[in-house]
């Protein structure tokens, strides 16, 4: 090899370690890069791969171990568009839309191949949901996620862990425009070598409450939709994968799409209710808001009554941790 060939291998590797090194100190969920590397996100922990080709500049060297960057060169093309579009716009308050075309603007002119929001089909145990659109997909491998918002948070992380699991890439790279600085992060795609941390535990039913056999099968079956699909979808596909694994578990389950109001004995209208009614004792609200409010918990109350049932399930998967409500009249 020679010497001009020596030195721009070694420049090469001297850039992707320091954005290596500037990434990780953005991530708060990575722990290190000596020895094992790891991530916690969505209830699961995340495991670095591990490699003895300690001869290529895709690896870093940690104390005793080496970790390999996946895509190392492409995604530092990447982030070198991510800092030209910031500093151009850095300040503008734009939404996330506006940024997305200010960077698909930048990729076109550099030549970068990509697909903005393909479309992908969600499935829960072989059983269609819903088509899935994320932001953008660049050099068919990398998966882009991006946010406008303050800063980052375990959430964001969890979301794109689960459109990795849609999507099938290796790699995907959740970009903050939002905040004080740009953030960056790498979040790589171990879903198939993640270990379950341990599960939440359910509510407490006690054998004195209504159906109290009933009500822990059905905490059993929302528990497992969110463990498979993991946050980020819309109600819409939790509410169908939930009612799949009822019928999967055999528990009688329907769907209630509307309800009608009354005053007086007039009905005012009719309004969407999308609940699910479980062995017709049951109501199940399976939902994906930032927080679940007083509002929310009067609202299931209200169809309660109009349903004359006693007990209803807010199921609320937007967060990390499912959580769950129970409502009694």
């Amino acid at each position: 090899m020679s010497g001009m060939s020596r030195r721009r291998r070694e420049q090469r590797t001297q850039r992707i370690e320091r954005t290596v090194e500037y990434e990780e100190k953005r991530n708060n969920g990575l722990k290190g890069l000596n020895g094992l590397v790891s991530m916690e996100a969505g209830g699961f922990t995340f495991r670095e791969e591990q490699s003895d080709q300690s001869d290529s500049p895709l690896y870093l060297r940690g104390r005793n171990t080496m970790t390999k960057l996946i895509y190392a060169d492409l995604t530092y093309t990447l982030r070198g568009t991510f800092f030209k579009v910031y500093c151009d716009l850095k300040g503008a308050g734009i939404s996330e839309a506006s940024w997305e075309e200010a960077l698909c603007t930048v990729w076109q002119a550099q030549n970068i191949p990509f697909r903005r929001q393909p479309a992908y089909e969600i499935d829960y145990k072989d059983h269609h949901l819903a088509l899935f659109y994320p932001d953008l997909i660049a050099y068919d491998k990398i998966l882009v996620e991006l946010k406008a918002i303050d800063a980052l948070c375990p959430l964001n992380r969890a979301q794109i862990i689960s459109c990795l699991k849609v999507t099938d890439l290796k790699l995907g790279l959740l970009v903050n425009f939002g905040g004080g600085d740009i953030e960056i992060e790498r979040v790589p795609n171990f879903l198939g070598q993640r270990f379950a941390t341990e599960r939440p535990a359910p509510i407490s039913v006690r054998d004195d409450l209504l159906y109290p056999e009933l009500t822990y099968a059905i905490q059993g079956a929302l528990f497992e939709v969110h463990s498979t699909l993991g946050p980020g979808f819309i109600h819409y596909v939790y509410r169908r994968a939930s009612e799949t694994e009822l019928q999967l578990c055999r528990i009688p389950v329907q769907r209630k799409q509307e309800i009608a109001i009354s005053f007086r004995g007039r009905v005012l209208e009719t309004v969407p209710c999308r609940l699910l009614i479980v062995d017709d004792k049951v109501a199940v609200a399976a939902v994906a808001f930032r927080e679940i409010t007083e509002v929310h918990r009067q609202r299931l109350r209200r169809y309660l009554k109009l349903l004359n049932l006693r007990l209803g399930l807010l199921a609320n998967f937007y967060p990390a941790s499912l959580q769950i409500t129970l409502v009694r009249v």
